[in-house]
């Protein structure tokens, strides 16, 4: 008997210690595998090998990427001579990207580009906005998600870093923001002509949604996704109306010898999308959003509170209102001293209940649509108010937090003299209200 019992209990450690040691593998293996590539697309698999492109909607020449609309996607290709040849072309003068100017990390190299052999022999064209009558005559890119031949979906919940290079073509009169991405859980493929609509939750652009108007040399669109685990292709155009677009005109360049035509032409070329768990991962974007906050205003409003004798307390702890800058939560001086304000007030009166306010600017609110950091950026402002009392002895039951977002304009709001910037910053605040209980 206790043999048998020795023998199962040598049994059941050893399980132990083999379960043990296969969680500790997984987990190194996940700790050593945290980069994973999910698509690489420089359009270099053609269907047929060594083809040419002579004609329009070069696209459907390649064997893994599908026309979205009746109007297809161009091809360029290295082989091919004149109108959509590498170099000088119908609509510009452009050549695939070289290994050595496109600056990828060592991690990003070992995923995307091992041999250095860069941008290839090929890169897509497409068209983003043509006006008037012709405004639907826009050029989509549909890249199927495959694996093996065989379509796959992202994983939910995954953050994916998204890259790709574009670059303006000189025979464009007008360069555009809006050039997205859709992270589609349908691979469209020959839809009738007309923009393709974007879907809340799928669709980014750059972090700030620029108007790309580089004719020379090729720029980089990045960004962040979280998917939904149903995304099953990534679709690259324009997805908003004409009305919603801003454009640039766009004078030739001198060296540019081919007529300009009345549209937004863009070269595509190079889509990466890597699994990452934090955004410190994602290099590109990590670059491109660097002093995110200054690139639309450095400006902070200050005021200093009005009270006076015959005011209740209440409109007193009202009257002290905290200003931020763009995209921050962080205290300022000024803001510290109306915090310690409100922390004497409670302190003196440990019946006084206090309901936190916090409140953001429209432009915050856009920003938030490609950046996660900025989303419920006055709740954001209203917490950290919220932890810095709780850290300096009140009771938490004590406070409450709300937020209107952008929905509610500053009092201080003067529309006659005040410039949008001014709006914005006095819109960026924390205030205070006494509650009854």
């Amino acid at each position: 008997m206790k043999i048998k019992t020795t023998i199962l209990a040598l049994t059941a450690c050893l399980a132990l210690i083999i379960s043990l040691d296969s969680t500790a593998n997984a987990q190194r293996k996940g700790k050593d595998d945290k980069l994973k590539a999910f698509l690489n697309e420089g359009f270099e698999k053609m269907a047929e090998k060594d083809a040419q492109v002579s004609e329009a909607g070069g696209i459907e020449l390649l064997s893994n990427i599908k026309k979205t609309t009746d109007l297809p996607a161009d091809l360029f290709n290295r082989a091919s001579e004149g109108d959509f040849g590498v170099g000088p072309n119908l609509y510009g003068d452009e050549t695939p990207i070289e290994a050595s100017t496109e600056k990828l990390d060592e991690a990003d190299k070992k995923l995307f580009d091992p041999s250095g052999a860069g941008g290839g022999d090929n890169f897509a064209g497409i068209i983003t906005y043509k006006p008037g009558k012709l405004d639907k005559e826009r050029s989509y890119i549909t890249i199927p998600f495959m694996s093996d031949k065989k379509p796959i979906k992202m994983t939910k919940g995954m953050m994916y870093c998204v890259e790709y290079s574009i670059s303006l073509a000189e025979s464009s009169k007008y360069a555009t923001n809006n050039i997205g991405l859709l992270f589609s859980k349908e691979v469209l493929n020959d839809a009738p002509l007309g923009h393709v609509a974007k879907e809340a939750g799928r669709t980014l652009t750059n972090y700030n949604n620029k108007v790309y108007n580089n004719f020379y040399g090729w720029d980089k669109v990045c960004a962040t996704y979280e998917a939904k685990g149903d995304e099953q292709c990534l679709i690259i155009g324009n997805f908003e109306m004409n009305s919603d677009t801003k454009t640039e005109v766009m004078k030739k360049p001198k060296t540019f010898e081919n007529p300009v035509i009345p549209q937004a032409y863009y070269f595509i070329d190079n889509i990466r999308i890597k699994e990452v768990t934090t955004k410190e991962q994602c290099k590109c974007y990590q670059a491109d959003t660097a002093n995110i906050e200054d690139s639309y205003s450095t400006l902070i409003y200050d005021k200093t509170p009005e009270i006076n004798d015959k005011m209740t307390n209440a409109q007193k702890i009202a009257a002290h209102v905290a200003y931020y800058g763009f995209g921050k939560k962080s205290m300022t001086p000024s803001s510290k001293d109306i915090f310690n304000y409100i922390l004497e007030q409670m302190k003196a009166d440990p019946l006084l209940n206090i309901e936190i306010e916090g409140h953001n600017d429209v432009r915050e609110d856009q920003v938030a649509e490609q950046n996660q950091e900025f989303q419920n950026m006055a709740r954001q402002r209203a917490e950290a108010v919220k932890k810095y009392l709780v850290g300096q002895g009140i009771a938490e039951d004590r406070l409450t937090v709300s937020s209107t977002g952008s929905k509610v304009n500053s009092s201080e709001i003067d529309n006659e003299y005040d410039d949008d910037e001014t709006k914005e910053a006095k819109n960026r605040r924390v205030m205070f209200k006494v509650v009854i209980k």
